[in-house]
Parts: structure tokens; sequence; C-alpha cells
């Protein structure tokens, strides 16, 4: 989308702008008797040495450099001074382009050639500092029109920068901080808000070029702010004579640097579900527009997230050495026969506590049908990162309706945080009251179980231990959100 709305600049057919590629593309096609020859030799020109200067410059070591049936006829050796000039020139690839453009564009004039498009002139008259137009207020709470766009530019806004800035940051290992850039919008609005200007969202054209010319730091956005405030003020002249035709392959040099088909290739091979969610987008980026595409993509990963959590990858465990395995892939694991260990690798919260439950009871119906006398169901909560209220109802109910049966349910493996919230919710005592115990991890449930007449007091203490650490550490944190309260708390006591 984002190259063809360039490609009438390149070719010079003077169409108007439509909102979609495809009607871009078959506008130009229709008219293509209007190719203006010295426009395509101008761009054309232009963009071939734009692309070629990226590639030579990502050509690799002076080895590959040799190696290859092109760039070995160019300069290969770093320290050699042909080689610091044309990397000097890949580097401000862009300024000579715009530059070439001009010069070219100068000589055409004095051959007589016309119809190359020029940017012409700008009717600019600097930053204009002024209220917000009158009717504002009307059309704020007047009309619901007005915050329904505001809401929709924001709601694009975000999605496009943490799009954007997700993508490049683990292309290029660095940290994205989200909210650093959405603070960065926000001012961006407010300011614009009062200069008459447009409402601020990330543009992908330009971080494509930016990227493309090896921008790596804030410096770039610095240097970029001034040009444009110097161009604003001194450049417009001169930039009034700089074709179009030099200045579209810049943004198609841009736009080809999204082109990534390796992600798709490893989505498809590592992810499936995650594959469609970028064909689904992808397609619909093309059939419409990028923001129709990030909405799309945004609604089904929201609904795969949700897919992902209520159906999470449940196994019954057998020991391997000192590990507990699904056996389904460590089909040698040793199994109890008084006893069936349950994992769940996911949060325990509303959207699935119910399928847990029933894999619970499912797996000891399984177990029982095959002669074993079951006693014990255990669940290994190391995969577990937090249980909701619902969660922690389920877990009591399973609880009773396995002591209806003669069985008892015993959590091991337990986080700090979880252990804590379960003796707040009650569910300890619960669980306790029905034959159960939470312990502090398997070894523990596992010795109580082996023994003749199972005790729980030394896996009862350990787990109090580590609720009385959760609930120390939860308090500190409390303190740090309320420091006039840090006076109040008494730090050498031990009571949960």
């Amino acid at each position: 989308a984002i190259a063809s709305s360039q490609l009438k600049h390149l070719l010079g057919i003077p169409v108007p702008r439509y909102p979609f590629w495809w009607e871009t593309v078959t506008s130009l096609a229709a008219h293509a008797r209007q190719i203006h020859g010295p426009t395509v030799a101008l761009g054309g020109t232009t963009l071939a040495m734009l692309l070629a200067l990226k590639y030579w410059k990502g050509a690799g070591s002076a080895e590959q450099r040799q190696k290859h049936a092109v760039w070995r006829w160019f300069p290969t050796e770093k320290t050699s001074r042909a080689f610091k000039t044309m990397k000097l020139l890949a580097d401000l690839s862009a300024l000579l382009a715009v530059t070439l453009g001009a010069v070219w564009a100068w000589a055409y004039r004095e051959a007589g050639v016309e119809g190359v498009r020029l940017v012409g002139e700008v009717d600019a008259r600097g930053f204009i500092f002024a209220l917000p137009g009158s009717g504002t207020y009307e059309q704020l709470f007047g009309s619901s029109h007005f915050v329904q766009s505001a809401i929709i530019i924001a709601v694009i806004g975000f999605l496009e920068s943490v799009a954007v800035g997700g993508k490049f940051a683990a292309k290029y290992r660095y940290e994205y901080n989200a909210n650093q850039d959405l603070l960065a919008l926000g001012l961006s609005n407010i300011a614009s808000a009062f200069m008459s200007g447009y409402p601020v969202t990330v543009g992908f054209s330009r971080t494509a070029v930016n990227v493309v010319l090896g921008a790596t730091s804030l410096l770039a956005c610095a240097i970029s702010s001034m040009v444009v405030l110097l161009t604003m003020y001194i450049f417009l002249p001169a930039i009034s004579q700089v074709p179009l035709a030099s200045m579209a392959p810049i943004i198609v040099q841009g736009a080809i640097a999204f082109i990534d088909v390796h992600e798709f290739r490893v989505a498809l091979r590592s992810r499936p579900g995650e594959f469609l969610v970028m064909l689904a987008t992808f397609i619909m980026s093309l059939a419409l527009t990028v923001k129709e595409g990030l909405m799309t993509g945004f609604a089904l990963s929201t609904l795969k997230t949700l897919h992902d959590i209520a159906f999470p990858n449940l196994a019954v465990c057998g020991q391997v050495q000192e590990n507990w395995r699904d056996v389904r892939h460590f089909p040698e694991g040793e199994q109890r026969p008084d006893t069936v260990v349950i994992r769940m690798d996911a949060r325990l919260h509303f959207a699935n506590a119910r399928k847990m439950k029933e894999f619970c009871l499912r797996a000891l119906r399984l177990r029982e049908r095959s002669g074993d006398r079951v006693l014990y169901l255990v669940i290994d909560a190391k995969s577990l990162n937090g249980v909701d209220l619902t969660g922690c109802e389920m877990l009591g109910a399973l609880a009773e309706v396995l002591q209806g049966r003669g069985q008892a349910l015993i959590i091991a493996n337990l986080k700090a945080p979880i252990a804590s919230c379960l003796a707040s919710a009650g569910v300890q005592g619960l669980i306790q009251k029905h034959g159960g115990q939470l312990c502090l991890d398997m070894q523990d449930a596992i010795a109580a179980i082996s023994a003749a007449e199972p005790g729980w007091s030394d896996a009862r203490e350990r787990v109090q231990t580590l609720i009385r650490s959760a609930s120390k550490i939860e308090r500190r944190a409390l303190c740090h959100q309320c420091p006039s309260r840090i006076a109040d708390v008494d730090w050498t006591s031990s009571a949960p």
C-alpha cells in the first residue's frame, strides 16, 4: 500500500489519491498510455541507485563480497578510501537521491524537457500558535461523532506504535517501552491541537526509511526535526524545485524493508494458529488499508489468546528420575498405582477452571478402569502462575468431590504468591478439612503419601513458612506504594 501510493510519481501519471492500493493500481493500469518517459528514467534510476546502495551496504564481510557475482566489482576492503566513500554515500543515500533529482530536473528544464512534476510552491507560514477553533464544545458534547473519531484515532495510533516499535525492537534486539511511546504521542497531540496540526501517530514509511538509513538512536529523530524546522523557514524555495520522482523512491525503498517472508515461514512451522492470524492481517491490509489490517490482527490475537487460556495444556505426569513429566512425551515415566499427578500449564482462572476439574475427574476414572485403586489426586502447580476466585472455588469444590469418592486432593510445587492466595481465600483450610493438603514440593507430597500413615505436619509447617514469607513481601510492596505507612509495619513479625 505504501509503495503503490508512490507509483504515480515514479511513472509520471497524474491520477488522484485513492484510499485502497488496488484502486490506485487499477487507475494506473487504465492510464498506462500516459506514462512519462523522462519521469520514469529519473525515478527508476534513483530507485535502482538506492536499492543498490542498500544491498551493497549489507553485503557482509570482505570475503562474502568477493564471492558475490555483483559486489565483487565494488570496493570490498573496509579500510580502503573507496569503501569508506561508498559507505558514506550509502549512509546519505536519501540526501543523495534528493540532490541528484534536483540536478536532474534542472538539466531537464535546460534541455526543454517538460512534464516532470516538482514539489512546487508550499504555502507555509511556520508554526502558528492558536487555540482550538470555535464550536469545539458543541462538537464534543453535542455529537458522538467527535468522540468516536478521537477514540478511533487513539486506538489506531496505539496499535501502529506498538506494531512498528515492537517489530523493530525484536529485529534489532533492543528494549522497547510502549508507555514511553504513548506518552510522546499524547504530548505531541496536545501540542498539535494548539498549532492547528493534524493528529499525530506513528509513521510506517518514516520508520522504514530510518531503519534503511541506519538510524539507531533518538539523535536521528532530533536531527530530522531540526531539518524539518530549517526547511520550513529557510529551504522551502529549494525544496520546491525537487521532483517528486526523486522522493518517491525513498518511500518505496523503505516499504520494501517491511517485507519479511521468513517470519511467515517460521510461524507456519512452529505456530500454525499465529500464522493464520498473520495471514488474515496481511490479507486485510492488502484488501483495505494497514489500519484495518491492524484492527483485524488485534481482534484475532485477542480471540486466540482467550482460546489458549480457555484450553490450556493439561497433562498426566509420571516420575522420570527427580522430575515429573508428561507421560505422552515420556511414556517411561513411573506412575504410582494409588496416585494420579496432574499438571496444567496456564494460569488457573474462570476461563479454564471447569476444564481443569473435568480433566482431573476424567483422569481418575481412566486410572480406576485400569484396575488401580486411586487414593490421591496431586496437582503439580509448578506451571501455575496465578489463581483467581473462580479457580479457588473450583479447588475447594474438587476437594469436596474427591472426599466423597474416598480420595484426597494434594497441591504441590506451590509458588509463594499462590500459596498466600489460597490461604487468604480459605482454600487451604477447606482442602485440609476434606483430607487434602498443600505441599511445598513434590518430594513432600510423595514422602507423605508413601508413609504407612500419611502425616502432613512437616509439609504443613513448610507451607506455612512459605505463606508467611509471601505475606511479608506483599506488605513490603504495599509500603513501597504507600510510604506513609512504612512506620506502621512491624518487620520483625512473622505472622501472616
